[in-house]
């Protein structure tokens, strides 16, 4: 019997990734390069490196985005996927690829002392 996975796809659905179902909750990373990329914080799960299955038409496209961190986004429509960290053991796939009844809460701010100015947590 196989493990619940997690299925995701990027917005033109070249790329698709599954992960454990057990995977550990959203986490919102607020650091620089998060916002600049996407306007705001990016909401991630923290996947296993080696549980992360990326599969589709498509293959992601990493490029380093600082010296610390890879990226990757699809390369046809240019859909935000993962953040991996060099040397980290989990890959951080975006929660947006699996649609809006994620069965995860959001669990940890990542960098908030980086938020900005602007932005404060609704309350609960």
């Amino acid at each position: 019997m196989t493990e619940p996975r997690l299925e995701g796809r990027c917005h033109c659905g070249g790329v698709t990734v599954t992960i454990a179902a057990d995977s550990p909750g959203v986490v919102a990373c607020h650091c620089d390069d998060c916002q600049r990329l996407h306007g705001n914080f990016f909401a991630l799960l923290a996947a296993d490196a080696s549980d992360v299955q990326w599969g589709g038409e498509l293959l992601p496209q990493w490029y380093r985005s600082s010296p610390e961190a890879q990226r990757a986004h699809c390369p046809r429509c240019g859909s935000r996927l993962a953040k991996q960290a060099d040397g980290a053991a989990r890959t951080l796939v975006s929660a947006g690829l699996f649609g809006r009844h994620l069965p995860r809460r959001a669990v940890r701010d990542l960098h908030a002392d980086s938020r900005p100015d602007w932005y404060a947590p609704p309350p609960a």
